[in-house]
């Protein structure tokens, strides 16, 4: 059992929409899940800041529940409970997601779309908008209607997420939420100096709410240099992240959105090309040392814990 808590496969699903390719899950996608032992994710619609179309946002979701409603394949979880019944029936169970909440008209938007099975949000994708400050402007954290907003996703009993978040927002975020919050895909600072990437103090706040952060595969958040590019070195995020707050605080977020890209076939960081290499994660934190018991936290149990805390 292996839970990526990112992956842009909604977004995907739109493009290919686009293009004409239907089914473009089951002939892009599946296999690669398959091999690879993924079988729960969070699939979220990602927006680009940058469109000026204020149709995108629904459209993409409009779009990929035509897929995600395809019940031979997916079973959307809305709790707990619907991710142990996915196992038990074979099907890819997918939490919905947000990247980013820039095209949010309001929070009555939010209701409907916790009403359409959307139970996850980040609020920023790098950029400042209504709710939030993301990385793009290292300023200012949560703004009031930001405040509101996390009040209402902690009432209805959604998955809040710290990605692509600025220290400010990271910082409001931690101290105004009461239950537990992720950092769905992300890397450790100490061991990578990018920008996307966390601190050990904020690792430590992390821990503080009972949080968990997903490991991702982005070459440049794995290793500041070509060489620290690869599996091997993913996997000591993971030793850094257990060393410094607990092994009970880290997961799986690969991000392997090479798919975006017209013509791009495989992700870059070496050893994790596709999603079909997921399960060679293990065999590098089996040579850290990692048990048994600490390999199933990692590779599903920690964000199942917060699943379940939050969800239900």
């Amino acid at each position: 059992m292996i839970f990526d808590a990112h992956g842009d496969i909604l977004t995907d699903i739109w493009q290919e929409h686009k293009k004409g390719n239907k089914d473009s899950f089951k002939k892009r996608h599946l296999d690669l899940y398959n091999k690879g032992g993924v079988t729960h994710s969070i699939f979220v619609n990602w927006t680009d800041p940058k469109d000026k179309d204020k149709n995108t946002f629904d459209d993409i979701f409009e779009e990929a529940m035509i897929e995600m409603n395809d019940s031979e394949i997916f079973q959307i979880c809305y709790n707990h409970h619907d991710m142990i019944q996915s196992l038990t029936k074979d099907k890819i169970g997918v939490i919905l997601g947000i990247e980013g909440l820039k095209n949010l008209k309001d929070i009555n938007h939010l209701n409907e779309l916790y009403d359409l099975g959307v139970r996850h949000a980040s609020l920023t994708w790098n950029e400042a908008n209504k709710y939030a400050h993301g990385l793009d402007n290292d300023t200012r954290g949560l703004t009031k209607k930001g405040f509101e907003l996390i009040s209402e996703m902690e009432r209805l009993g959604m998955i809040i997420d710290l990605a692509h978040t600025n220290k400010y927002t990271f910082k409001d975020i931690i101290e105004h939420t009461t239950k537990p919050v992720i950092i769905s895909h992300g890397n450790t600072k100490e061991l990578c100096n990018h920008r996307r990437n966390y601190t050990d103090k904020q690792l430590k706040q992390l821990k503080d709410k009972n949080g968990v952060i997903g490991i991702c595969a982005i070459p440049p958040f794995v290793g500041d240099v070509p060489e620290n590019q690869n599996i091997t070195y993913m996997a000591k995020h993971i030793k850094h992240v257990k060393d410094v707050i607990g092994v009970e605080h880290v997961g799986l977020g690969f991000d392997l959105c090479y798919y975006l890209n017209e013509g791009v076939t495989k992700n870059t960081l070496d050893g994790l090309e596709t999603m079909e290499n997921a399960k060679d994660i293990i065999t590098e934190l089996k040579k850290l040392d990692f048990t048994d018991q600490e390999i199933e936290l990692v590779t599903h149990g920690n964000f199942e814990r917060v699943i379940k805390e939050i969800l239900g």
